[in-house]
């Protein structure tokens, strides 16, 4: 899985790990970030290289389920917008992604499930017009490559969470309630869901997450 170092990413290694998955996260360094929670292999991988993440992926003769959740986030208002707001997210969010679902095309198996994360701003969202943007752009891609690995039978889906109940998000928002926050490990519980045989009719789907 990519962005396996972040508290969501932490959390979905876990949730892998406790049903008995093989995991294998990247980082952008080694051995990732000090206190790393979460489990399996860490992997330094150069994501926006598509060579680097295709030499990565040959390391692997096959692949059960594949999860894209690195990313980033940036508020920025249309009227503000630097060259590198606009290249940052879509570097974070959808070249990330892009360049994983093409390396590891060839690598996951019938059966196989990919999950992509995005975000419910995808649909637009004042102050965070790339971040948005480039969630759509996730979204896109998740239809498309469903639609394109439907006859091999590799399913997969996209995951919408709402505002989550990070470190940082409380920092960000002290004034708010976050009792109402998405938890990462519910959030997990999701992505795992929607790798399982339980969800095997299930592609092609941005599933919302949050109450």
């Amino acid at each position: 899985m990519t962005g396996g170092t972040g508290v969501l990413g932490a959390a979905v290694a876990r949730s892998f790990a406790a049903a008995a998955y093989d995991v294998h996260v990247t980082a952008s360094r080694e051995p990732g970030p000090p206190g790393y929670a979460g489990a399996g292999r860490v992997h330094v991988v150069d994501l926006l290289d598509l060579e680097k993440v295709r030499a990565f992926a040959r390391q692997f003769n096959e692949v059960h389920a594949l999860v894209l959740s690195a990313g980033g986030f940036a508020e920025a208002r249309l009227e503000a917008l630097q060259s590198r707001d606009i290249d940052g997210m879509l570097e974070a969010n959808f070249k990330t992604a892009v360049n994983a679902l093409a390396a590891f095309a060839d690598k996951l198996v019938r059966g196989a499930a990919a999950v992509l994360v995005g975000s419910q701003s995808y649909a637009g969202a004042p102050g965070m017009a790339p971040y948005a943007a480039s969630k759509a752009a996730v979204v896109s891609l998740m239809q498309s490559a469903a639609s394109e690995w439907k006859s091999r039978g590799v399913r997969v889906n996209a995951v919408l969470p709402d505002t989550m109940d990070t470190p940082a998000n409380r920092r960000a928002m002290p004034n708010v309630d976050p009792s109402r926050w998405a938890k990462p490990e519910a959030v997990a519980e999701t992505i795992v869901w929607l790798c399982s045989p339980s969800a095997s009719v299930v592609t092609g789907n941005a599933v919302k997450v949050g109450v």
